[in-house]
């Protein structure tokens, strides 16, 4: 059932809008960090520990923290897959801690994303590390029950139609296999004030804590749950809350 200050499916046009929007977000964000130089000082410093081996994080460091620094995974998993993986990656973080087996990451942008510079996506390619898939979230085209960690962070807001994203998230879970969402959450009033904002042309879906019980309560034994208040969140103008879920599906 559609909540009605739920918005959860657009067109396809106003979602290839959004990719538009998204791909040169972080192109622009990628030049910028590549001006005088910069680029070669970091590779300079990477080996004497003053930076890390990675440039760049979309909030990857705040949703760890929130999720408790991943401290419910095991030492180890077979496969995993970060859906909407950007070109960050929050996997990258959670490999700290769970190191996959084999790592699957899937963004409808991973072409453009794998070119950029000193990122995990770029080094886990070139070391043939990782497979790549570039399919909507709505046409994932893994198996049923595949994957012993499946990830899906702030993703939601980017698709065409959340309910079959979040069906297809579900369907390549493994029974017994953890998936970690994290969602930035919408309601009525956020969505009449992003009317005016020009980065809301890149998050054309809104969702609020309602939409997630028919899916959540269903096929998770939840780990982690819990719903940070506008207050703790990221974003504050932008989002009523924020949800942090992990769970193990259900058999």
């Amino acid at each position: 059932m559609q909540h009605k200050t739920s918005a959860d499916k657009v067109s396809r046009e106003r979602w290839l809008a959004a990719q538009q929007w998204e791909e040169q977000h972080w192109i622009g964000t990628q030049r910028a960090r590549a001006r005088f130089g910069k680029n070669l000082l970091w590779r300079l410093l990477t080996p004497f520990g003053v930076v890390p081996q990675h440039r760049g994080d979309d909030w990857n460091q705040w949703w760890k923290e929130q999720f408790d620094d991943y401290s419910f995974l095991p030492p180890a998993v077979d496969n995993a897959l970060e859906v909407g993986c950007g070109p960050y990656t929050n996997v990258r973080l959670i490999m700290e801690r769970c190191s996959p087996a084999h790592l699957f990451l899937s963004d409808p942008l991973i072409r453009t994303y794998v070119r950029f510079k000193l990122t995990f996506v770029a080094d886990m390619y070139k070391k043939a590390a990782c497979v790549l898939d570039d399919h909507p979230l709505e046409e994932l085209p893994f198996a049923a029950n595949y994957f012993d960690l499946t990830l899906m962070i702030n993703v939601l807001d980017h698709v065409r139609d959340a309910g079959q994203c979040m069906e297809n998230l579900i369907r390549v879970t493994k029974p017994g296999g953890f998936a970690i969402i994290g969602q930035d959450l919408t309601n009525e009033e956020d969505r009449a004030r992003a009317r005016d904002v020009p980065e809301d042309v890149g998050h054309p879906i809104a969702l609020d804590p309602a939409w997630f019980e028919q899916y959540l309560d269903a096929h998770f034994v939840p780990v982690l749950h819990k719903v940070l208040s506008r207050a703790e969140g990221r974003n504050q103008a932008g989002h009523c809350g924020t949800l942090i879920f992990a769970g193990r599906k259900k058999p």
